[in-house]
């Protein structure tokens, strides 16, 4: 329209060039972003944390069959501060308790704990060292341990442990050897958990 001989466009438009066109409508912003900026130094993702201890598996799985040295190192966080029994709350709970204990410092304590004064079978602290262990895809492990005992006679234990903490044995008593004679006896099955128990009740 012409107001005082001169073109002018109405409000809701504005003047481009000799044509009239609607105004762009524009946001107003407030001066605070939609997003806040992440404060430097700090992560993303929460930093692991190791699991409680537990008894019971899982063992860490390798991923392929392991013998020999390599299987030693990976199964011996698992042995040496573990304990393989027949009662897992510990005697007196149980009427009887057979109990194979692992302490870090590589002694092993054999106990057979009895509500009957004076028929406890205890054979206390007696060095342990590992000759022979493999240790399964999925986990699962057997150890060979030659125990230090009776006057420098040594006896021998093989062990194996399934995956869900199952243990099975055979024993070799003194004067016997794992490679050529038959074992003594056969052991279990008992349940491996952590920590090392000794013969107190």
């Amino acid at each position: 329209m012409r107001k005082h001989g001169r073109c002018v466009c109405p409000k809701t438009k504005v003047r481009h060039g000799k044509r009239c066109v609607a105004r762009k409508k524009t946001t107003p912003t407030t001066g605070t972003p939609t997003t806040p900026a992440p404060t430097p130094g700090t992560p993303t993702t929460p930093a692991p944390t190791p699991p409680a201890a537990a008894d019971g598996p899982p063992f860490s799985p390798p991923g392929h069959d392991i013998t020999g040295a390599t299987a030693a190192k990976a199964i011996l966080p698992f042995l040496a501060n573990s304990t393989f029994t027949d009662c897992v709350t510990g005697f007196p709970t149980c009427s009887y308790e057979e109990r194979y204990g692992h302490f870090a410092d590589g002694t092993m304590y054999y106990c057979r704990l009895t509500p009957t004064s004076g028929s406890d079978i205890i054979n206390a602290g007696h060095a342990f060292q590992i000759i022979g262990a493999d240790q399964k895809a999925d986990g699962s492990w057997a150890v060979t341990l030659q125990i230090a005992s009776y006057d420098n006679q040594s006896t021998y234990y093989t062990w194996s442990v399934t995956t869900t903490g199952v243990a099975t044995g055979l024993y070799w008593g003194p004067g016997s050897n794992p490679q050529t004679d038959p074992a003594t006896q056969s052991l279990g099955p008992l349940r491996w958990v952590r920590g090392a128990r000794n013969c107190s009740y």
